[in-house]
């Protein structure tokens, strides 16, 4: 299946339409407000897919869950390419969809979705999923830092599983650079809103930003009313800011058979892999 949403053209989508044009070398877009749905304060667009196949195998899957640092460093695709071999399901923060990026994606034939925050040098920015199968049905959010006023970005998706059930998945990439937390918790509220709704088992990953007390206990706080767990590592080498941890897994419904946290030093943040079960 190939899907055109704006300029990215690929065996996926990027869920928002690029619009006016500002900055200094060469275009930069952002999706226009004009086209997007609200949700508590927050753009959000989605699609859908006609059918999927089931994301685990006999009741497993793999998980990776990455900042992958606008693939600014050496052997990103090194990396990544790696990572796609047992790993069914793959969110991505800070990806970067360029040639290289949509090159690598093809050769690897995977699905993908991206919420398009914003673009620079026919570069899509965003939270990316990439998949061994596609989704049922995936909503694009974005937020705006109030101090750079540049969109961050989340992913709503479902997945089938052989079971029968939805697997409702959170890509995040969360508001970073504000100490004021009304901008963050809004961000929080509109993907809580979404999940509320679901039965079913739920992750909720990605780079949370957590460099605060506040930040974190709003987050904790956020996945104690939706009944997820913390996933722990083994070893944990997680990026930290202020001796706080930015990237998390929460979960519900699943059980962890292992999870490690490694820096492999292709981006700033370490990879975070698991192994996962459906209980349901």
């Amino acid at each position: 299946m190939k899907r055109r949403i704006g300029k990215v053209v690929a065996w996926g989508s990027a869920i928002f339409v690029p619009a006016a044009v500002i900055g200094v070398n060469g275009y930069f877009t952002v999706p226009d407000s004009t086209q997007l749905h609200t949700v508590s304060g927050i753009h959000r667009q989605c699609v859908d897919y006609t059918h999927s196949l089931p994301l685990d195998e006999q009741g497993r899957f793999s998980l990776l869950v990455w900042n992958i640092y606008k693939q600014q460093r050496p052997q990103w695709d090194t990396a990544l390419s790696q990572y796609h071999q047992p790993h069914r399901l793959m969110l991505l923060q800070e990806a970067s969809f360029g040639p290289q990026l949509a090159r690598w994606i093809t050769q690897a034939s995977l699905h993908y979705d991206q919420a398009y925050a914003f673009a620079m040098q026919d570069a899509v920015a965003g939270v990316m999923n990439l998949s061994k199968v596609n989704p049922l049905h995936s909503c694009a959010y974005t937020a705006v830092e109030p101090y750079l006023r540049l969109p961050k970005s989340a992913l709503y998706s479902e997945y089938q599983l052989s079971n029968g059930q939805r697997l409702a998945v959170v890509n995040i990439h969360s508001i970073n650079f504000t100490y004021a937390m009304a901008a963050y918790k809004k961000q929080l509220a509109a993907l809580e809103q979404a999940l509320a709704r679901v039965d079913g088992p739920i992750i909720l990953a990605g780079d949370f930003n957590t460099w605060s007390q506040r930040r974190l206990d709003a987050v904790r706080a956020m996945v104690t009313r939706l009944s997820l767990q913390e996933m722990r590592y083994h070893p944990d080498e997680r990026m930290t800011k202020f001796g706080l941890p930015l990237d998390h897994v929460f979960y519900r419904g699943l059980s962890v058979e292992k999870a490690s946290a490694i820096d492999n030093g292709a981006s700033d943040h370490a990879a975070i892999e698991a192994q996962l079960k459906v209980t349901g």
